[in-house]
């Protein structure tokens, strides 16, 4: 059985390089899937699966969306996904810092572990996202950039 430990730093910079859209607008053409990869800790091999996730429209002050988190495994065999989490890292204006008080990016809603067949994709839940009251004017037609962290292990028959 492999282990995969979490990698954060290459998530987010992966995730930062393919920015999510999450804007305040509905035309949001810069919107783009997310690739995380996943190296294994130990030996030479290098395993990566990818967390895509659709846009989201309709995000203004005071309103709730959720980011629908879909997995796929490239492999020949099973992946058992055991955690999934978000966090908001970056925004595309300068005066929107990405804090909570612009976009709340809640914890992971949805069934764990996850169990992806091989050659699979699947659906996995979602991340609720949050547009407090308290979003500042600079923030408006802003991206947000939502890093993923997530971790799996080759499944058993």
């Amino acid at each position: 059985m492999h282990r995969w430990q979490r990698i954060t730093a290459a998530a987010a910079a992966v995730v930062s390089a393919a920015a999510l859209g999450v804007a305040l607008r509905d035309d949001d053409p810069g919107a783009q899937a997310m690739t995380l990869t996943a190296e294994q800790t130990s030996g030479a091999e290098h395993f990566s699966f990818t967390v895509r996730a659709a846009p989201v429209d309709g995000l203004v002050p005071g309103t709730d969306r959720r980011l629908v988190l879909t997995l796929d495994n490239p492999y020949d065999f099973d992946l058992l996904v055991t955690d999934l989490r978000a966090a908001l890292v970056a925004t595309s204006r300068a005066g929107c810092a990405p804090v909570p008080a612009n976009l709340e990016v809640r914890r992971y809603t949805g069934p764990l572990p996850v169990r992806v067949d091989a050659g699979d994709s699947r659906e996995a839940g979602t991340v609720p996202l949050h547009m407090p009251n308290t979003v500042v004017d600079a923030c408006q037609r802003a991206t947000f950039t939502i890093a993923l962290d997530a971790a799996a292990t080759r499944a058993t028959p």
